[in-house]
């Protein structure tokens, strides 16, 4: 009696797998959209937190930049994966509708005679046929899964250790290098360890071998590479217009040439979004005021302290004024001639509480027209593996911003 219950057991869990199999498309297209709707909302999210790192915790620019590309190429390529399997669904629903009203399929007798010696599939077949697609559609993403939480984890514990020991950004690059060479290695040429059985016992690698094995393993991986190529525009996209954080560098000729008006005024900006560098409150100023804020970065303290201690000569030698506080470090003109700027003041902005460095520029004695605030800065240049202060940088074109007095 007892193998016989066993034997129905079986054959009812056998009939519920085969239902869920059957209506799997509901829950499909409900998991796809809601993750849509999330996926879609991510990257600005994204873009702000990677500029959050360099600007309030000191994190290096490439490093802070690594982590924009690596999440935005995920959050893009999920989001091809499941627009493409929405898109198909979509096909299968027609299909469907095609079945319903047509599921006899094709009467030959009423086509051209040219065409009656084809063969052609009933819509029933196209159905199957279609389902099948995605529902391994729906599946692939699984088998990244387990990559993406283990480079998502290391990444967030080489961030930690960088802000953590104040180490050089190169040394952090090649500890990133090394260790995915040596986890490539170990997987491809070591022997059978603890890592190995914890992935191959996993969900994720049951799937991949599954994909490979029944589909091809150059389909499989060159349908990845398709889905990756596909994101590429997603992810220039959502990286657009971030080197404006790095404030070791000069604006890129492109970024001098075609400013971009929401990151230098607040009237257009978005403010749930920071701000780069200089930003002004409106692009026509009235008054004999010119009020302007600029964006504060963590690493610059540590600038104007190494200035001071080690390079007073070098800013004699460039007509430096007098370091005292941190925006000291950056020195402004109009048409060539520069500006004593006024007392600065600390302050967050609303949303995104970014600290920002605020003051104001007399511009009385400027006639009513358009005109260039050009921004130099002052840096110091460290050693890549040290960490200790070299040389003396000027950055001459770190930024300009155009207003019209009116």
């Amino acid at each position: 009696m007892e193998k016989q219950s066993d034997i129905d057991k079986t054959s009812e869990e056998l009939t519920w797998l085969e239902n869920l199999q059957r209506n799997s498309w509901e829950p499909e297209v409900i998991i796809s959209g809601i993750i849509l709707a999330f996926l879609f909302a991510f990257p600005s999210k994204i873009y702000t937190f990677s500029a959050m790192l360099v600007q309030e915790l000191g994190v290096a620019f490439l490093l802070s930049m690594l982590v924009l590309l690596y999440l935005s190429a995920v959050i893009s390529v999920f989001k091809i994966f499941f627009v493409v399997h929405l898109v198909l669904r979509f096909v299968w629903a027609g299909l469907l509708g095609l079945s319903y009203a047509f599921p006899e399929g094709v009467i030959k007798e009423n086509l051209f005679k040219i065409l009656q010696n084809y063969t052609y599939r009933t819509p029933a077949q196209m159905v199957l046929k279609m389902e099948r697609i995605c529902s391994m559609t729906f599946a692939y993403p699984i088998s990244f899964v387990f990559i993406i939480l283990v480079f998502t984890s290391y990444l967030g514990i080489l961030v930690f250790i960088y802000v953590l020991l104040d180490i050089s950004f190169f040394i952090i690059y090649l500890l990133f290098l090394l260790s995915l060479i040596g986890f490539g290695l170990l997987m491809l040429l070591g022997k059978k360890s603890k890592l190995k059985e914890k992935y191959e016992g996993s969900i994720m690698a049951s799937v991949s071998a599954i994909y490979q094995s029944n589909l091809g393993k150059w389909f499989s991986i060159l349908y990845g590479f398709a889905i990756l190529i596909l994101s590429t525009p997603l992810i220039y996209n959502d990286v657009r217009d971030f080197s404006l954080f790095f404030n070791e560098a000069n604006l890129l000729k492109n970024e001098l040439k075609w400013p971009s008006k929401e990151l230098s005024y607040i009237e257009y900006h978005d403010e749930s979004q920071r701000f780069p560098r200089v930003f002004l409150a409106n692009e026509f100023v009235a008054g004999d005021l010119l009020r302007l804020s600029i964006a504060r970065y963590e690493g610059d303290e540590k600038f104007v302290e190494d200035l001071k201690n080690n390079f007073q000569v070098e800013l004699d030698s460039l007509g430096w004024h007098q370091l005292q506080d941190t925006p000291d470090i950056y020195r402004f003109s109009i048409n060539g001639k520069i500006l004593e700027a006024g007392p600065w003041r600390r302050n967050r902005l609303m949303v995104t509480n970014q600290k920002v460095f605020e003051t104001a520029i007399p511009i009385g004695h400027l006639p009513t027209g358009t005109y260039t605030l050009k921004v130099e800065k002052v840096l110091v240049n460290y050693n890549l593996l040290s960490n200790v202060p070299e040389e003396v940088r000027l950055r001459e074109e770190w930024d300009e911003i155009d207003f019209i007095k009116q």
